[in-house]
């Protein structure tokens, strides 16, 4: 669900292109982006040890969401340059976590097997994440695009407080 409106990084580069940044800037935008990520994927790690994986996953769709919200709705490059900042934020606190969690949730036999198969499911709806994305922005413009990704994680983080089960309640019988 998260995955169909997470498409391709390549429209966060034309949307920062569509804004007025030339593409040396645009190169130098993303490397804020993965230095943000980079540089705070373990303390959001440690985070997640402590307040629990799916408060952090729930709080990363919404920060996710915020941040196709800003591209949605930019008119100035500060703001772009703000929500690279914050997408590399919401990086850090789903890349490692949400693997984590699936792995915690999973029964002992099958962790490899949850772990591949999510990374399948990611992995083939790339595709038409980006498809979808394409064609809203193509249709309707950009902001489509981006407010169509910000409903969808925000959709999966309603759908992952409410109807995931809590680790607590699997009180970790399959470790």
């Amino acid at each position: 669900m998260f995955t169909l409106g997470n498409s391709s990084n390549a429209f966060l580069l034309l949307r920062a292109k569509s804004v007025g940044f030339d593409d040396k800037n645009v190169i130098l935008l993303y490397f804020i982006f993965n230095l943000t990520a980079s540089i705070l994927s373990i303390p959001l790690g440690r985070l997640s040890d402590r307040i629990g994986r799916k408060k952090l996953l729930v709080t990363g769709y919404i920060v996710f969401s915020t941040v196709y919200l800003g591209f949605a709705f930019a008119s100035s490059q500060t703001t772009i340059i703000f929500a690279f900042i914050l997408y590399g934020f919401y990086t850090a606190m789903i890349t490692g976590v949400e693997r984590a969690y699936i792995a915690e949730i999973s029964p002992k036999d099958l962790k490899g097997t949850m772990l591949g198969l999510h990374s399948t499911i990611v992995g083939a709806a790339l595709l038409p994440a980006s498809l979808i994305a394409g064609f809203l922005w193509d249709g309707f413009g950009a902001p489509a695009t981006f407010m169509f990704g910000a409903g969808m994680s925000l959709l999966a983080a309603f759908t992952l407080l409410l109807f995931m089960k809590n680790k607590d309640l699997l009180a970790n019988k399959n470790a």
